[in-house]
């Protein structure tokens, strides 16, 4: 198993097994304000899976961030297509626009760049039957059509499903199994929940990034 796919179960075994009360959840809203518009749909659908997916008793989290940068063009250089950005503090850097970036000769002075950044993990804890072991991953991605100003938006979603094969409720741990039988034991964050999941219980983790890139006029 690579290096991903090994942080991912380990987190799930961290994160799932943990929980998350509702001080919790309003903090992480809290610290994302920005995040709350694009992902309430996103929440409210999830919300309805683990209702149907998974038992009540059994835990599951969601959390997630959004990190959002914006800068301002304050040079272009069509000839090595270097591209000069300076933020809100007066920090500059330079950057090189490969060809892979449509619609270059649109990028002017003043042109306002915005990044934005999302991280999220969704997880649950399934019955012995309610899951096979697994990883499986998809990505997309989108970019500005001719004439506009460049732009574009990238998302991966990795899923991985582990077992359960070991609780120590004295040491505060749980070992789960991944799909090419790397095992991994972690501290958990709420020793209560270890009573709520057992041996031989799926551990189902969802992991998305999105990456979006967006140039508007001055």
């Amino acid at each position: 198993m690579n290096g991903h796919l090994l942080k991912i179960y380990v987190l799930a075994a961290m994160i799932a097994v943990a929980g998350c009360n509702k001080e919790e959840k309003a903090a992480q809203t809290e610290s994302a304000p920005m995040a709350e518009e694009s992902t309430t749909a996103a929440e409210a659908s999830t919300a309805a899976e683990t209702t149907e997916a998974a038992p009540q008793d059994k835990p599951s989290v969601r959390e997630e961030s959004l990190v959002t940068v914006e800068a301002t063009v304050t040079a272009v250089n069509p000839e090595t297509r270097e591209v000069t950005l300076e933020n809100a503090a007066g920090e500059s850097i330079t950057v090189v626009a490969g060809e892979e970036v449509r619609n270059f000769a649109q990028i002017e002075v003043g042109d306002k760049l915005t990044v934005d950044y999302m991280e999220a993990v969704e997880i649950q804890v399934l019955g012995p039957d309610e899951a096979e072991v697994g990883a499986e991953g998809v990505a997309g991605a989108a970019r500005a059509e001719l004439g506009e100003k460049p732009g574009g938006a990238i998302i991966s979603e990795t899923t991985v499903v582990v077992v359960i094969e070991a609780i120590n409720k004295e040491m505060e741990t749980v070992t789960v199994k991944g799909p090419e039988g790397n095992s991994e034991t972690v501290k958990v964050r709420n020793p209560d929940n270890l009573d709520k999941v057992a041996i031989g219980d799926k551990v189902r983790v969802t992991y998305t990034e999105a990456l979006a890139i967006e140039v508007t006029e001055k």
